[in-house]
């Protein structure tokens, strides 16, 4: 019998992750990894400026490099879809052909013509203008976005680009989101109207909704800034959810790799979204998917028709499960806090032994630091009067997205150990995710199960512990650290008709728990009185 896979890509900060599955089984078959060597290399970004940004060959290379690593056994013939995942908002100036400016030699070393990355925050005026405007206009365009626009979606990161660099305002003919490029590039897609928007980036980052007609109106757009008036009749109205094709693969890859030219490609989605469903959501579980930052994705059917929730990243019908409105909320910065503390410490030690720093005490510096720290931290006693920091180190992204704050802390003396500050650390990551749990059920949604995936709740139980002690609530883990690559899959083995239904494709493939953590009562009691003090210094 001829053997039948799928493949999810997982295209996060870093790098992609390629899952070659057996779909009828869920079986994973081969894994590839490949990181952007520009953007590890720190090029095009000024995080002083808050300037994030990636070049499209980091995603160019990586494909064909994870495709590689894939079918070393496998062939390639015999794979049926493809579905995709992506980093959000991820914009990109593109030309009429569907290609980024930054493939053209006359915009090759120009970050603005690069993918805006979801992490660049140098839009935050923009998105306070869209925000003024939203709340004058006839129809609040916000009202589906949680009420507050973000410096980190869609038309801020335009509108910033379009009064910052000339060259690449005039060159734009419109702009794609990654997670709509990726699988555009992967079809040989050029001609814009010919992409199929995706629903998840459309409706949680471009505020692209069915009651507006589509997207907000030209006349909004073009009050908003006249830049806008360029890019008229440019975008789209119509979206599409993941279980959809959105092609069939381009002959370059048929041609490099053996892929059959009626392998599908699904409509892409953002990366979080897709981790929701590979962890096995179902209604009013509050699937925390966790990375360098993090997104908190909920689905409800849309008959409950519940009330909108004000401060979060938007709720959007079937943005995540097909059929269900997708709610998202999330942190702007979890594992990039503990990275931004690991390089505060060994960055100086570093720089002070230089070329003297053998290459094997560098990567036991590297390798056993988290290891260290948080054996201090375990150690510790949770007391009232220990040290508390807020999780704002990359600003607020909900409740009530705020990019223009800054982390702080209180309660320092001078016996504040590494331990100390790295519990302190994880601590604020757990009153972060309190406090989007609390603004859910605050506007009448009931969380019935938490569930924790993402590479952090596989390899630090520590952490996990923390954050089912501050939310007060089971914590469940699965047996996978690659739930967005494996939503994809499921996605692809749905739109290839090897399930009758998208559900039953979730219900054979997507991860299963394997570890449930319950908060500590008597810890419980004190991080009620540290939780109120991390209210007072983020709201007060």
């Amino acid at each position: 019998m001829k053997k039948k896979f799928v493949i999810g890509l997982d295209f996060g900060t870093d790098s992609v992750r390629g899952l070659l599955l057996n779909p009828e089984n869920g079986e994973t078959v081969a894994t590839g990894i490949s990181y952007f060597n520009r953007w590890k290399a720190g090029l095009y970004c000024n995080p002083k400026k808050d300037q994030y940004r990636q070049h499209p060959l980091d995603y160019i290379e990586s494909i064909d490099e994870v495709f590689s690593k894939l079918f070393t056994v496998e062939s390639a013939a015999n794979v049926l879809a493809i579905g995709t995942n992506t980093t959000g908002s991820t914009p990109v100036a593109v030309d009429v052909k569907c290609r980024p400016l930054a493939l053209s030699e006359e915009f090759s070393e120009n970050p603005n013509a690069m993918f805006v990355l979801w992490k660049d925050h140098s839009a935050s005026r923009e998105a306070g203008e869209i925000n003024a405007l939203s709340k004058k206009w006839a129809v609040d365009y916000t009202q589906y976005s949680g009420g507050i626009y973000s410096s980190e979606w869609f038309w801020s990161k335009i509108l910033h680009i379009n009064r910052t660099d000339e060259r690449v305002f005039q060159k734009a003919y419109s702009w794609m989101e990654q997670s709509d490029w990726i699988p555009a590039y992967l079809c040989g897609t050029d001609e814009l109207t010919a992409v199929k928007r995706n629903r998840c980036a459309a409706g949680h980052k471009a505020m692209w909704h069915e009651e507006f007609g589509g997207l907000p109106s030209a006349a909004f757009l073009n009050a908003l800034d006249p830049t806008f008036e360029k890019l008229s009749n440019r975008f789209y109205t119509e979206t599409y959810t993941s279980d959809q094709v959105f092609g069939t693969i381009a002959p370059y890859f048929t041609d490099k790799f053996g892929f059959n030219p009626d392998t599908i490609v699904t409509v892409g989605a953002i990366d979080a979204h897709h981790g929701a469903v590979g962890a096995g959501i179902t209604p009013y579980t509050l699937v925390k998917v966790i990375g360098t930052s993090t997104c908190d994705m909920l689905v409800v059917p849309a008959s409950d028709q519940l009330a909108l929730v004000e401060g979060i990243c938007g709720q959007v019908d079937g943005s995540i499960d097909p059929g269900m409105v997708g709610f998202e909320a999330g942190q702007s910065a979890f594992g990039d806090i503990f990275n931004w503390f690991k390089k505060l410490l060994l960055e100086p030690t570093r720089l002070i032994i230089g070329d003297q720093l053998s290459t094997e005490l560098a990567t036991k510096l590297d390798d056993d630091f988290f290891d260290f720290v948080t054996t201090e931290a375990r150690q510790l006693p949770v007391t009232e009067s220990d040290l508390v920091f807020t999780d704002y180190h990359n600003g607020r992204r909900t409740p009530d997205a705020d990019f223009d704050l800054h982390a702080s802390a209180y309660g320092f003396s001078l016996a504040t150990q590494a331990g100390h500050f790295f519990k302190a650390l994880v601590e604020a990551t757990a009153f972060g995710s309190r406090a989007i749990l609390e603004r859910f059920r605050a506007f009448g949604v009931p969380i019935e199960q938490v569930i924790a995936t993402g590479g952090i709740p596989n390899k630090s139980p520590y952490v996990v512990q923390v954050l089912a002690n501050v939310m007060g609530v089971n914590i469940q883990v699965v047996d996978s650290d690659q739930t967005c690559a494996l939503g994809s899959t499921i996605f692809a083995a749905t739109a290839c008709g090897i399930y009758p239904s998208f559900q039953a494709a979730k219900k054979t493939i997507a991860a299963t728990i394997v570890k449930t953590y319950s908060p500590d009562p008597e810890k419980q009691k004190t991080y009620e009185i540290l939780y109120s003090r991390y209210k007072k210094l983020a709201y007060d």
